[in-house]
């Protein structure tokens, strides 16, 4: 009986570890290739981590009851927020490093100093193949606010420009498919969406 135990068939340890090891090799190879981000989910996630910054700029600006600035450097792929600093809260914002730290979010990167925020990798600001923004309004460049920034009251609006309180877009797309597009709308009323552009229109 012996005998039988000892040459009834097995694995080794030898071909347990060649299988090991080819597990591993197959895991390093698959893996890393389920893991990666499509563009399309690249712009879209880009497009609501904007919308998310955005929000807490507006409610740094209830919460401090005075005027926050985001304002989007486009050809940097780079945005920062600043807030008014002033001892009697004109709401006059200069852009400086102490009014983007007094801010006190987007802090993932920084610029000359000042502290903000970069959009991924492989997306930048920009039209990509949109022609025409998701409400219908004409595109000249990929942030339709005033000087490419906008600006939230105490009350979490939009500041007025021109004694109107205009909405806007931010455009994002893919530096590899100018097809893919992705934005955040903006409300006077400090309201916010993302859309994706697909196959010619806005979903």
């Amino acid at each position: 009986m012996y005998d039988r135990l000892r040459h009834a068939p097995g694995f080794t340890i030898i071909e347990m570890v060649i299988v090991m090891l080819l597990f591993g090799v197959m895991a390093a190879v698959t893996v890393p290739r389920a893991m990666r981000t499509s563009p399309h989910q690249e712009v879209h996630q880009a497009a609501r981590q904007v919308m998310r910054d955005l929000e807490s700029a507006r409610l740094r600006a209830i919460s401090a009851k005075r005027v926050v600035r985001v304002s989007f450097y486009t050809s940097k792929k780079f945005y920062a927020a600043f807030m008014d600093v002033t001892s009697d809260r004109t709401g006059v914002i200069s852009e400086t490093v102490s009014e983007a730290r007094a801010s006190r979010f987007l802090v993932r990167a920084s610029d000359s100093g000042i502290p903000g925020a970069d959009v991924s990798k492989r997306v930048k600001f920009g039209v990509g193949g949109a022609s025409s923004g998701p409400r219908g309004e004409s595109l000249s460049g990929p942030v339709a606010f005033d000087d490419d920034r906008l600006e939230f009251d105490p009350r979490g609006m939009l500041r007025p420009v021109a004694g109107v309180r205009k909405g806007g877009v931010i455009l994002i797309t893919h530096e590899d498919d100018p097809s893919l597009v992705s934005a955040v709308t903006v409300t006077g009323s400090g309201a916010f969406r993302t859309w994706d552009y697909r196959d010619g229109e806005w979903r």
